[in-house]
């Protein structure tokens, strides 16, 4: 019956109380399905009213009616029309009702064998087999995502569809196709199998869908710092009640009901969320260690160095940064105090910092001369840099006790700042050198510089230039020398770092550091007795 009961019934009373009224109820496929009346064809093109219906629709020959039958049964098909409207959306919302109901019993009995999986792998398998029961489908499958290696890797796959193993499906696969267009759209993406035809490429998980396939975006973190992890794909329903049109060239949104779309976009939303928090807690063991790694390595004190005082002040803006500053004994007796910034301030970055820092305490036992020393450390890093697409940067200053002929060597560093207490201003060394990272062969060259008691040299990473105030406007290094010069004279280095620190917590306004921070100052005091070597 394309109607309902008490509809059929109204429509059958029309022509036994009105003379001259025949009503035909159709299918949706425009069949006759009841008839109620004499309906004379050859009149009906001439005197007809026709009501579209949700699963149908009703005609009525007037050829025979009067003017006022004709516009009572107007009403009363209008009557009808929008009952069997109203009926269509009470049991619609009856089984969206219950569909709900299922979904929330789904998820009770899914997300805690999710979250109690041992493994990644063990629960995107319990995921992709609640997925199937829940959608009704025949074959789901959950390919992971590896951003670094531009594609996707067969992580689950369950279903019942007639050839459909592991040997048909390629264990990886590009960012590409079907997959491709999920990930870079990051919502749901429903296509049909035109008839007598296949989708995608063999190995693919398209081309193993007879009607239709659909793609879900598993994703953790919030909308604006949302990370894919991978795409659930759901092939054909179990049923084989699908049918796509042989004309079919455009994505099939219709073939699947709602419903089934939203119980894979839950699954996949729930399936996000579980490996995100493991991956999340995993990263949260790695970064401990690594934040446990590089306060170990920073040092614990100043350099202690006949004739000068050192300081340093260094602020990570995560839980691991990429600056790093060190003081280094070399051969010859002399101090090499080591500034850094590995680009990124993230846990590779922390990884690649804490890597430069033992080369350079390696290197400095049997190099005495800061120049061969960079040379050095630019050989055994670069290839370790160019693998994990880092760079780093360099300066350092080499102290001998007493004495104030200073050696300064720079990687591509920023600036180097000398107060000059003599004439009470800021001279700035400019940066030279490769970074290191680019080449592995670069011969660095050193300059002499000779300090006089009451000099202070600023070695900094651009955190501290960079820093931005409310208004988005850089402290710059014009500031940065004009807050140094202020602070500088007569100041152990000590205070000259405290103050810096403090301008730039001001400058920032309380914002938190977008970069990491470090800031090393040296202050040349002299001998002892008053004197001082040129």
């Amino acid at each position: 019956m394309t109607i309902h009961q008490d509809s059929s019934e109204l429509l059958a009373a029309i022509p036994r109380a009105l003379d001259g009224v025949a009503v035909t109820v159709l299918d949706v496929a425009g069949a006759p399905s009841a008839r109620f009346g004499v309906f004379e064809a050859a009149a009906a093109a001439q005197a007809s009213l026709r009501a579209e219906l949700p699963a149908g629709a009703v005609v009525a020959d007037l050829a025979n009616a009067c003017p006022e039958a004709q516009a009572l049964v107007h009403a009363l098909l209008g009557v009808v029309k929008e009952r069997e409207r109203l009926e269509a959306d009470m049991e619609s919302m009856n089984d969206r009702s219950m569909s709900l109901l299922e979904q929330v019993a789904m998820y009770t009995e899914t997300l805690p064998q999710l979250s109690a999986g041992d493994s990644d792998a063990a629960v995107a398998r319990q995921a992709v087999e609640a997925c199937r029961r829940a959608a009704g489908v025949r074959h789901v499958v959950y390919f992971e995502y590896l951003q670094d290696k531009g594609g996707c890797v067969l992580a689950a796959d369950y279903g019942d569809l007639v050839g459909a193993g592991r040997g048909e499906l390629d264990p990886f696969l590009p960012a590409e196709g079907f997959l491709g267009d999920v990930l870079a759209g990051g919502v749901p993406l429903v296509r049909g199998v035109p008839r007598g035809k296949r989708l995608g490429e063999p190995g693919s998980p398209e081309r193993l869908a007879e009607k239709i396939v659909l793609g879900v975006p598993v994703t953790y973190g919030s909308a604006e710092k949302r990370v894919p992890l991978g795409v659930l794909v759901l092939i054909d329903r179990s049923d084989g009640r699908v049918e796509v049109r042989a004309d079919d060239g455009e994505d099939g949104v219709g073939a699947l009901g709602s419903w089934e779309i939203d119980f894979a976009v839950a699954f996949g939303a729930m399936l996000g969320a579980v490996l995100g928090a493991r991956k999340t807690v995993s990263l949260g063991k790695e970064m401990s260690t690594a934040r446990t790694i590089q306060r170990q390595v920073l040092p614990e004190r100043p350099a202690v160095v006949a004739g000068y005082d050192v300081a340093a002040r260094y602020e990570a803006c995560g839980a691991v940064g990429g600056d790093y500053f060190e003081y280094v004994p070399l051969v010859d007796g002399r101090t090499l105090v080591a500034v850094a910034d590995v680009s990124g301030h993230n846990l590779a970055s922390g990884m690649v910092m804490v890597s430069a820092r033992a080369h350079l305490r390696t290197l400095a036992t049997v190099h005495s001369c800061p120049a061969k020393l960079f040379s050095a450390m630019a050989k055994v890093m670069h290839d370790d840099l160019q693998r994990t697409e880092r760079f780093l940067t360099a300066a350092a200053v080499a102290l001998r006790p007493g004495d104030g002929a200073v050696e300064y060597v720079c990687a591509g560093h920023n600036d180097l700042m000398i107060y000059r207490a003599a004439g009470d201003r800021v001279e700035r060394v400019p940066s030279d050198g490769t970074i290191l990272g680019f080449m592995p062969d670069v011969a660095y060259a050193a300059r002499a510089l000779c300090l006089h008691p009451g000099d202070c040299l600023l070695l900094y990473t651009d955190g501290i230039t960079e820093a931005t105030d409310r208004a988005g406007q850089m402290f710059g290094e014009e500031r940065l020398a004009a807050v140094f010069a202020q602070l500088a004279p007569n100041r152990s280095a000590q205070r000259v770092v405290d103050g810096l620190a403090t301008e730039l917590e001001n400058w920032r306004g309380g914002a938190a550091n977008d970069d990491d921070v470090t800031a090393v100052v040296v202050r040349f005091e002299g001998l002892r007795d008053g004197g001082s070597k040129p």
